[in-house]
């Protein structure tokens, strides 16, 4: 293993000499890289952002040095819109940036994501979310669900007893597959709940009321 490469393992760094590594080292190692012209900012340009090297697998770590090293000139952008990252970098690691940069918070799970924006959750199966990363904000498919209005601590109190999937899909802040958000609720240690059925339907049934539900 070359020196360079075993930097690389302990962390993201933003200078090193490529060609020092090994080619298979190569192989498995990546940069956010910032380029081209779709959606910049004009008083942002390109050449202003540090790149980042990173071994693969590290993606969220390799995030949070970006951020890091770029906050002012990330500050500038306008990310509720196609921007310079969104354009240069994988879906992955972009979601990750938005994370580290407080504009989305990422709770990952086994099979299921809840991701928190300013104005509404989604709560995502996991490989929607890693798998099919265009399409994951929809609610017209399984996979995906939406809570508006509402954060998930107010919608799991708003019951008594189990909570199925037929209780969640009539309430007008939830659309899209119920069963992620139980799913959702299953997993998150903010939740004391157990799996169970109701009537055939998959649902949750609280253990200890008296448990933290701020879902933060």
């Amino acid at each position: 293993m070359t020196a360079v490469f075993d930097a690389l393992r302990t962390g993201p760094q933003t200078e090193i000499d490529i060609a020092l590594l090994d080619p298979d080292e190569r192989m498995v190692v990546r940069r956010i890289r910032i380029d081209g012209s779709v959606g910049s900012t004009p008083n942002v340009p390109v050449g202003r952002f540090t790149g980042v090297f990173y071994v693969v697998g590290d993606e969220r770590r390799a995030a949070e040095r970006f951020v890091e090293e770029n906050r002012d000139a990330l500050s500038d952008l306008d990310f509720s819109s196609r921007n310079p990252i969104s354009t240069s970098v994988d879906r992955d690691l972009y979601d990750w940036i938005l994370h580290a940069l407080g504009e989305r918070e990422l709770e990952v799970h086994e099979t299921v994501v809840i991701e928190r924006r300013d104005d509404v959750i989604w709560c995502l199966g996991r490989r929607t979310f890693e798998e099919t990363p265009m399409r994951r904000y929809s609610v017209g498919g399984s996979g995906s669900a939406k809570i508006e209005d509402v954060d998930l601590a107010e919608l799991y109190d708003s019951f008594d007893g189990p909570l199925t999937e037929s209780t969640l899909a009539a309430e007008p802040s939830v659309s899209g597959d119920t069963r992620v958000v139980l799913d959702a609720f299953r997993q998150s240690p903010a939740f004391d709940c157990r799996p169970t059925t109701v009537d055939g339907e998959l649902a949750i049934e609280p253990v200890d009321a008296g448990s933290d539900r701020s879902g933060t």
